[in-house]
């Protein structure tokens, strides 16, 4: 249940449920259908990453991706570390591996599904090499399209750090696609702020943007939670055709998931370095215009219920003035 409540502040337009905005009579959603086996991974589009996994098991979910999307081109990216045997080895040719992650646009309006397979890998287990068959895992073939949305060129193959924030770091596989859409989509409040280097000033300044926020959520003052959020909000809100952000905190919901105790005894705990206040780990996306703290420090858990355990995942951009402003909700 680490991600549950993250997801609920996206899915709702699955089922059609946010009003259609003006700008746009005749709107999509995406969304990305991944699973995988056998590898710790993290997936990236447009150099920002929208999950990661570190556990041994299988994984399968649909995740709405339309605010880290543009129209035109675009590109999806998975860095993965094989895992096999126990203790376990890693980049080693794990028999279970596979990894699937394809696109489903859906119109708002007449529900019309257009879905295409951006990444299917598979592993030749003598040779120990990646490669792509031409079924999926699932024995299904691959989904290709001529027209947007719709892959374009190649696979490309190389290599990429993966940190998994509790201290451990690999040098791991990364496989890369490029795919086109036809929708217009806002520029996300990243898209033109200044590269922020990983420096002993950024991480000060990175960690005190998570106290504050820690602060603010603690409060419990909707109006001070609104205004931390706002930037990241609007942004899913119009990328998500809600006629305004007003009807996104309406149907959503999300301040409501942000309330530092509800109900149910799920309570928001002290700010969580797990490597210290001085050796955390820093990731930087977005070409180094989003930067976060991983895995995320402010997290909500429960006493009756210890596998859950809900993160805020947010990422940061520096404004013009400066300060480091919530660009992005992850899950």
């Amino acid at each position: 249940m680490l991600r549950a409540a993250l997801l609920a502040l996206f899915l709702l337009p699955i089922s059609g449920g946010s009003s259609v905005s003006q700008e746009n009579p005749d709107p999509a959603n995406y969304y990305i259908d991944a699973s995988g086996a056998g590898s710790f991974w993290a997936l990236r589009i447009n150099d920002v990453t929208i999950w990661r996994h570190f556990e041994a098991e299988d994984t399968n979910f649909s995740l709405p991706v339309n605010v880290f999307l543009q129209e035109g081109r675009n590109e999806i990216d998975v860095t993965f570390v094989t895992i096999a045997g126990s203790p376990i080895k890693y980049n080693a040719a794990s028999p279970n591996f596979h990894y699937l992650a394809e696109l489903d646009r859906i119109e708002l309006s007449s529900r019309d599904s257009a879905r295409i397979t951006l990444l299917n890998l598979a592993l030749d287990q003598a040779e120990n090499q990646v490669y792509a068959p031409e079924q999926t895992f699932f024995g299904l073939p691959v989904k290709t399209r001529d027209t947007p949305p719709m892959r374009v060129g190649r696979d490309r193959a190389d290599q990429a750090e993966l940190a998994d924030g509790w201290g451990e770091q690999w040098t791991g596989r990364r496989v890369a696609a490029s795919f086109d859409i036809p929708d217009p989509l806002p520029d996300p409040p990243w898209a033109s702020a200044p590269v922020i280097e990983d420096s002993p000033q950024t991480r000060a300044a990175l960690l005190d943007a998570y106290r504050r926020l820690h602060a603010v959520l603690q409060s419990g003052d909707r109006r001070q939670v609104l205004a931390a959020y706002d930037t990241a909000w609007r942004h899913v809100a119009q990328s998500m055709h809600y006629a305004s952000l007003e009807e996104y905190l309406e149907k959503v919901r999300p301040l409501e998931d942000l309330a530092p105790r509800d109900g149910e005894g799920t309570a928001l705990q002290p700010v969580d370095l797990v490597m210290g206040p001085q050796d955390f780990q820093i990731e930087r996306m977005a070409g180094g215009r989003l930067i976060r703290i991983i895995p995320d420090p402010i997290i909500w858990s429960n006493e009756s219920d210890p596998d859950f355990v809900f993160s805020s995942n947010v990422a940061f951009f520096m404004d013009p003035q400066g300060d480091l402003v919530i660009g992005a909700v992850l899950y």
